[in-house]
């Protein structure tokens, strides 16, 4: 509606100009978006195909090196499996026939006469070379350990190859920081009698250092090494040509702390740093007390067909370690010296899952030497607690569990068990390293396997073959003497594949680089082209525009030119120019036109003659009225006070009660009738604009009290409450005080004069720049069609008053103009039969200081 409103209210110019750019600019601009959104269109899809494009090229970059890489990894990491396999099946050989050369040892010692002389011999005459590294101190910065007299390395170069064996040649020079010394073998060689009782023994170099010397009873476990040697009842069962060979023996090694032993971790745990009194661990604490043990070989000694002793040979535990404690699964191979945290070394594991060699050496499974009973090894939360709450001793506790118990990576070791220091590693119980129930699975027939672990914060692949030696007790499992173990860091592995990754996804980002840039600049041209034709196309659009715009301003002037004159003359005879005639040119539409409007003119003017002789006649015809009231008021006036006057002295001289009620009568009539023609005379006087307000500061309470008393004799006779409600503090108004008690006494004489019964009240209400004074009744009120017309002069509402009710319809018409002369309004509220309510509403202030009459 609103446009609808704004159409209309344009000039007949306008509307044609806009008809016109409607029909040609509306096609010419929808022409102009049509090439601008095709133009678009076009660039966002050359852009979409060209950012598409660069996009597959790098994804099949990307998969591409991806692919590459994966397989590369893959490949090397199946050649490292098959390489660390054949590496730890190796080992596992080696160690077998390591052992198997023992029991041709023993088997020689049983064969020589079991005297020390010859004892002596045959232990001095077997030692094996041991490597070991050079003394270690800790760094300068306290956070590892560096070698005390490093060897210097061998930097000398091979000659320069053949051309024939020049592609792919590598060298690796030898190692000079192992140090090789030789070591005895055995510790010790004994001969037993059959009471159980050594009559001979004979202790090496190493062995002298952990051996009693003495010859004792050693059924009795007390008398054996670390009080944990048991094997007296096996020799009984032996017979001629049979061996025992015994587990790995030793003390357990405790430790402070697991991981590495240096000045800034022992700072950081607030303990002494005592590396020497802490296990060995490798690179981690290259200082710390070693594992010492032994491996007991026996076999009876026979002479005439009759076993007349046992011979026993104790293989220093040294020389089984030496099998693993020096392989790197790297680059590297061998190390004189095991780097734990690295997850790059090798260990083994007996039949039952003890470990008997490792980079720490107090993870090795050993003995409490004060009872000669296995150590408690490290265990998990829920199995230590198990066992504290059992009260049992370890040993005694042990047999009642229940061997790889749901085991899995998310058990933790108990800070208890950690904090003891036995910290053996027993894989039965071993319940948070899972890869203990792979490694007792995989050797369940013997053989060999590995599989992959994440564990100790590295992605570890783990190895292992059995050991497979099967004298004595060992050939009552598959598992023979046990099984190698090796854990290598996955990542050191595919480190070649990874540095190619690196640099192939070097290349592609710098080929990415490129094709984005170029991407980028082909984009830019787009954009660029795009803006050059979206300039183009507004520019001669609106240059079109504009064309089109002039052409429709001189069409639209050359066809409203006429009408124009047609408007302007109009204009000219609506504002008085009643003479002023259009020129008639022509036959055509809008020379009829103006033909019609001379017409119209000439009747109009003719008619606007006559109205306005008619007017000033009304006029003279009103004012000889109002003198005529004027004049019959005055001259009605001076008989009227004679009549008053003389009814008034009749009315108090007489005698007679019927002549004086016909004297009151003759007053009561004639001050009524002066009352209609003051009535009449006021509303002459402002029909003739000359009654004059004499307006002035006027103390409302005073004028109301006594307006109320006059009245109050009249209420009282007709048994009506008259009540006033006047405020306690000074209330005054700028008013004419006489006219304002003519307004008042007005509605207090309507409120008197139609209340039978109930109250009157007089209301005064105070505002901050006016009063109101309401004058409010219970009498037979007014009825709603007609309020609109009860200020009418001399309307009598249908006589529904004035029938009943003496009056002649001036009083509320006189009230109304005369409040809006000072300023003010009257208004009223009426219900029929429940009264009615006048309100005269007054400014405080008058608007100017001289009277006022109505306009």
């Amino acid at each position: 509606m609103r446009i609808l409103s704004l159409i209309e209210a344009l000039s007949l110019r306008a509307k044609l100009i806009a008809i016109f750019v409607a029909i040609k600019v509306v096609p010419l601009l929808l022409l102009a978006l049509f090439a601008w959104g095709a133009t678009s269109d076009l660039a966002r899809r050359v852009t979409y195909r060209v950012v598409s494009m660069s996009d597959e090229m790098r994804e099949t970059q990307r998969i591409t090196g991806k692919t590459a890489i994966d397989d590369a990894i893959e490949a090397l990491d199946n050649r490292s499996r098959e390489a660390i396999e054949e590496l730890t099946t190796g080992i596992a050989h080696e160690v077998a026939q390591f052992l198997y050369d023992r029991d041709q040892d023993i088997r020689r010692a049983a064969a020589i006469e079991p005297t020390a002389a010859r004892y002596r011999r045959f232990i001095d005459n077997h030692h094996r070379l041991l490597e070991d590294h050079g003394a270690y101190r800790p760094s300068d910065d306290g956070k590892g350990w560096v070698e005390v007299d490093p060897p210097a390395p061998d930097i000398r170069l091979v000659r320069a190859p053949l051309p024939d064996n020049a592609h792919n040649l590598h060298y690796r020079a030898p190692s000079t920081a192992a140090k090789v010394q030789p070591r005895p073998l055995f510790l010790e060689i004994t001969f037993i009698g059959l009471d159980g009782v050594e009559q001979v023994k004979q202790l090496s170099t190493s062995g002298a250092r952990l051996l009693s010397p003495e010859l004792r009873d050693i059924s009795r476990p007390e008398n054996t090494f670390v009080r944990a040697e048991r094997y007296w009842p096996e020799l009984k069962k032996l017979r001629p040509g049979e061996i025992h060979v015994s587990d790995v023996i030793g003390a357990q090694v405790r430790t402070q702390w697991i991981g590495p032993y240096t000045p800034e971790a022992a700072r950081e745990q607030q303990r002494p740093f005592t590396p020497e009194q802490s296990g060995y661990a490798g690179l981690e604490n290259p200082v710390g007390k070693r594992f010492e043990g032994l491996i007991r070989w026996a076999t009876p000694v026979v002479q005439d067909g009759s076993i007349i002793g046992y011979v026993t040979l104790a293989l220093d535990h040294a020389h089984l370690m030496a099998f693993t404690d020096h392989v790197r699964p790297t680059a590297a191979r061998r190390a004189p010296i095991a780097d734990p945290e690295s997850g790059n070394y090798a260990f083994m594991w007996d039949y039952l899952g003890r470990n008997i060699s490792h980079a720490r050496d107090y993870f090795i499974h050993g003995v409490d030497p004060d009872t000669g009973q296995p150590a408690p090894p490290l265990l998990d939360t829920e199995l230590y607690d198990e066992w504290q709450a059992s009260g049992l001793p370890w040993h005694a506790f042990a047999l009642r569990v229940e061997l790889y118990r749901d085991q899995r990576l998310t058990r933790q070791a108990h800070p208890s068990s950690v904090a003891s220091g036995w910290v053996s590693l027993d894989c039965r119980y071993l319940n948070f390293s899972p890869q203990c129930r792979g490694w007792h699975d995989l050797t369940e027939h013997g053989g060999s396997g590995s599989f992959s672990i994440f564990f100790s914060g590295l992605s570890k692949l783990t190895t292992v073959a059995t050991i497979p030696y099967y004298t004595g007790n060992y050939g009552r499992t598959p598992r023979g003497f046990g099984y190698v173990t090796i854990g290598a860091n996955v990542d050191e592995f595919h480190r070649a594949a990874t540095e190619s990754g690196r640099r192939i996804a070097d290349m592609i980002a710098l080929a990415d680089q490129k094709t984005r840039d170029e991407r980028d600049a082909l984009i830019a041209d787009i954009h660029h082209n795009l803006h050059q034709t979206t300039i183009g196309i507004t520019v001669s659009t609106l240059m079109m525009i504009a064309a089109v715009i002039l052409i429709a301003i001189w069409m639209a002037h050359l066809l409203t030119r006429r009408i124009t004159n047609v408007i302007g003359g109009i204009y000219r005879f609506q504002h008085g120019d009643l003479d002023h005639r259009l020129k008639v040119r022509g036959q055509d539409e809008m020379a009829q036109l103006n033909h019609s409007f001379n017409r119209m003119a000439d009747a109009v003017q003719a008619s606007i003659v006559r109205l306005e002789d008619a007017r000033r006649t009304a006029e003279q015809a009103n004012r000889m009225k109002s003198e005529f009231l004027a004049n019959m008021s005055h001259e009605l006036r001076t008989p009227l006070n004679g009549i008053i006057g003389l009814a008034e002295v009749l009315s108090l001289e007489t005698a007679d009660d019927e002549m004086r009620e016909h004297a009151e009568t003759i007053r009561d009539s004639g001050q009524h009738l002066m009352a209609v023609l003051n009535d009449v005379l006021d509303l002459a006087k402002i029909e003739a604009n000359r009654l004059v307000l004499d307006v002035q500061r006027v103390a409302i309470t005073p004028l109301l009290s006594t307006i109320a008393a006059l009245h109050r004799v009249g209420t009282s006779a007709k048994g009506v409450e008259l009540v006033t409600e006047l405020p306690d503090t000074a209330c005054e108004v700028d008013a004419d005080p006489v006219r304002l008690r003519q307004i008042i006494d007005n509605l207090l004489s309507n409120a008197v004069k139609f209340t039978h019964e109930g109250r009157i009240t007089i209301r005064v209400r105070e505002r901050d720049s006016h009063i109101m004074i309401t004058v409010a009744d219970s009498g037979i009120g007014i009825p709603a069609n007609e309020l609109p017309h009860i200020f009418e002069p001399f309307y009598q509402a249908e006589n529904f008053l004035t029938r009943r009710h003496r009056g002649t319809g001036l009083g509320l018409s006189l009230a109304r103009q005369m409040t809006e002369m000072m300023g003010g309004r009257l208004d009223v509220e009426s219900t029929p039969g429940a009264g009615s309510a006048f309100t005269v509403t007054l400014p405080r202030k008058a608007a100017a200081s001289e009277a006022r009459s109505p306009s």
